[in-house]
């Protein structure tokens, strides 16, 4: 049962600033790599995959921050869908909530932001004792306009027997951003210091807004519903 202090349903509005990494991914990677869930298994279908790194100021449950993958599109009962399939924050109630709220699997971690000097920032995730992941990032210096119109989420995710399918969206103001060195631990989370990313944006601020979800029941029997090879 959760706590009733915890519970902030949907919509959501947060803002605060963070990262966005593109990557052109294969199969391969996403399959081996991507901790991709069982319901989509078999789906994968290509675009970019992304990982967010993102310190909300303020949200419906306080601030927090994020670390999460998606990695690319899947082919989900008639559908180009998105899914996150590993995500970790900073807070409990974040926790509860996306799981409650948006069927997102969200797990604990520590966060350690330090900037480093005027353009460069190091980002520390650790879960208990275990570093997950430590990238160093030097940002630029033109602003330009960032909207999630020109590069839209949706997302399906499983919960429970539920699923949940989520369109986000979002603005801010970017600039482009370069990865001096990551590190990652493949047990915790997708290798993606493996892979170049096509483009890093730094975004800061931005405003974002999580809506009510759609939510189905899911039927066992349906064939959309079983793993694909």
């Amino acid at each position: 049962m959760i706590k009733k202090e915890f519970f902030s349903p949907a919509p959501w509005q947060m803002s605060g600033k963070g990262y966005i990494f593109l990557y052109p991914l294969t199969k391969e990677f996403v399959m081996t790599q991507g901790m991709v869930p069982d319901f989509l298994k078999g789906r994968y279908t290509g675009g970019f995959g992304s990982m967010m790194l993102v310190n909300y100021a303020d949200s419906n449950v306080g601030p927090y921050s994020e670390l999460l993958f998606i990695p690319g599109k899947f082919d989900y009962k008639g559908k180009k869908l998105q899914t996150i399939s590993k995500i970790y924050v900073s807070s409990e109630a974040s926790i509860v909530n996306g799981r409650k709220n948006w069927g997102i699997p969200k797990e604990r971690a520590t966060f350690e932001f330090k900037r480093l000097n005027e353009r460069e920032e190091r980002i520390i995730v650790t879960a208990g004792e275990t570093r997950i992941l430590d990238v160093v990032l030097r940002s630029g210096v033109m602003p330009f306009p960032v909207s999630t119109k020109f590069l839209p989420f949706h997302l399906v995710q499983r919960e429970k027997q539920k699923e949940f399918y989520t369109s986000f969206s979002g603005k801010g103001t970017g600039r482009l951003a370069k990865v001096k060195k990551i590190s990652v631990n493949s047990d915790f989370f997708p290798d993606v210091s493996l892979k170049k990313p096509l483009t890093v944006v730094h975004v800061d601020p931005f405003m974002l807004t999580f809506p009510v979800p759609r939510i189905e029941r899911v039927d066992v029997h349906d064939p959309n519903n079983r793993y694909h090879s």
